[in-house]
């Protein structure tokens, strides 16, 4: 016996999502522990796992496809048609089209008429990654020919596609039209993160404020504000845009998940209030006069 799993993850015309690939990755598992032969069919785009265009059908006894909707689709149809000689199974699927279900022999429906199961991605292990926010910036014009801002955007993205690194966006702008956007609401964003990856000073000031390390990237050539502001708060980890490399990032995050830098988080912080205290106290000098 020899398995080939395949879904919609499986075709360069479509874009599956997530959850189908962890559909998959349960029923690979299954496979796995009971000593079963199997190989997944990834689309070319994804550049892991084989090709099923590519493959010799006669060398697999059973196709199974697993997760999304089940409907008589060219797509479909041509890859059932592909391995018509082997066993078609379909589960985790939801029936769409009553008709598709003759294009397999057996079929586990997640959902059809009447019916409705578990979706397979409830099974796996949790994922143990560091959840990172990044705040972006977009290019500063009163820095001139200075500003690395796109160039130190492209790299941070890059290297976190690479690492295959959770992360969300940390939009620092009041307003993204139609809506406003308040503090608190970006303030609720980083305390969900365990580091901030910043281009921006306020998201640097919030990590810090908030007890989360930040690795500081300033978009500046020479070094601006960001830069500034992380001297301010004898902050460590700031990486200069002319050095910002994915080996450069690696060595940061490393740092601030070591639990190394904890007292300087918070040390950072408590000069940041003392700093706003003796703002504070010049503000009401100038209002005495």
């Amino acid at each position: 016996m020899r398995v080939l799993l395949a879904g919609w993850f499986s075709f360069d015309e479509v874009i599956a999502t997530v959850g189908d690939e962890l559909g998959a990755d349960v029923v690979a598992g299954w496979l796995t522990g009971l000593g079963v032969d199997h190989d997944v069919a990834w689309a070319p785009y994804l550049d892991r796992g084989v090709d099923w265009r590519d493959v010799d059908p006669g060398d697999y006894t059973h196709l199974v496809f697993v997760s999304g909707p089940l409907a008589d689709r060219p797509l479909l149809r041509e890859l059932t048609g592909a391995f018509a000689g082997a066993q078609r199974w379909a589960v985790n699927v939801s029936v769409v089209q009553e008709s598709a279900r003759g294009l397999f022999h057996r079929v586990w429906e997640r959902d059809a008429a009447g019916l409705a199961r578990p979706d397979l991605a409830v099974e796996g292990p949790d994922p143990d990654a560091p959840v990172l926010a990044v705040a972006f910036t977009p290019a500063q014009g009163e820095y001139g020919e200075r500003s690395r801002a796109e160039r130190v955007r492209g790299a941070i993205e890059e290297w976190l596609a690479d690492r295959a690194l959770p992360w969300f966006e940390l939009d620092m702008d009041l307003y993204e039209k139609p809506h406003a956007r308040r503090p608190a609401q970006v303030e609720a964003l980083v305390r969900r993160a365990d580091v901030v990856v910043s281009m921006r000073l306020h998201a640097l000031v919030l990590g810090l404020k908030h007890g989360r390390p930040v690795v500081a990237c300033d978009p500046i050539a020479g070094g601006a504000k960001v830069t500034s502001q992380a001297a301010a708060l004898n902050w460590p980890l700031v990486l200069p845009a002319e050095e910002l490399t994915p080996e450069a990032l690696d060595a940061a995050l490393q740092r601030a998940l070591s639990g190394a830098l904890d007292g300087r988080v918070r040390a950072a912080a408590g000069r940041g209030r003392e700093g706003n205290a003796r703002a504070r106290a010049w503000f009401e000098q100038q209002l005495a006069g």
